[in-house]
């Protein structure tokens, strides 16, 4: 019989002492949720891998005004958990939708975001990619330690499910984050000339 939408099993139980009956419900691949959600929370889904192009090569820090690529390393990468009770199963998946870059700057401009493509980008020296950002202040003035801003990187992720019963559908987002600390340095440059002439400096 069906209750409330479930439906149930009766069974006959013979023992020596006597017949008793037991209602067993049947499972739907909803119940299964709850613990695919925590299970992929807790256990299969990424944090993202810090990953800053064009630092020094020799102190790995970051410049003043000079464009620095993000990106979320292995972290990028669409993710499914799948749980099964008798026939009965379901698939939860969560597919990476949009990377954001906290600066840890109180001063700069804030933080920014990217999706499609660019968290995938191929770095290009030349040419700043979608995940980029440009420092305007040295971390000297960061409040966190006065060396280096406290950065974060964080994934949000699209989440869905499907199912043997052919239920399914979207369910709430969710994000991961990872915080990083980096340095950026300012470099002053004092330019001169020598004469009035152009091959001479031009002043």
């Amino acid at each position: 019989m069906t209750i409330d939408g479930v439906v149930y099993h009766f069974w006959e139980r013979s023992c020596p002492d006597g017949i008793t009956y037991v209602a067993v419900p049947e499972r739907r691949p909803q119940d299964l949720l709850p613990d695919l959600l925590s299970q992929l929370r807790k256990q299969a889904l990424p944090n993202p891998v810090p990953v800053f192009e064009l630092l020094d090569k020799d102190f790995g820090w970051a410049y003043v005004r000079v464009p620095l690529d993000f990106r979320a390393g292995p972290g990028w990468r669409t993710v499914s958990v799948t749980a099964s009770l008798g026939p009965v199963w379901a698939t939860v998946t969560a597919t990476p939708l949009r990377l954001t870059f906290d600066p840890g700057d109180p001063k700069g401009p804030g933080p920014v975001t990217c999706d499609g493509d660019g968290p995938l980008a191929p770095y290009v020296p030349a040419v700043p990619g979608a995940c980029s950002y440009r420092y305007v202040n040295a971390s000297s003035t960061s409040p966190f330690d006065h060396y280096h801003f406290q950065t974060r990187l964080t994934i949000d992720w699209s989440i869905s499910w499907t199912s043997s019963s052919g239920a399914g559908g979207s369910l709430p987002p969710y994000s991961t984050s990872t915080d990083s600390l980096l340095a950026v340095a300012e470099i002053k440059a004092l330019i001169t000339c020598t004469g009035h002439a152009p091959e001479q400096g031009g002043c």
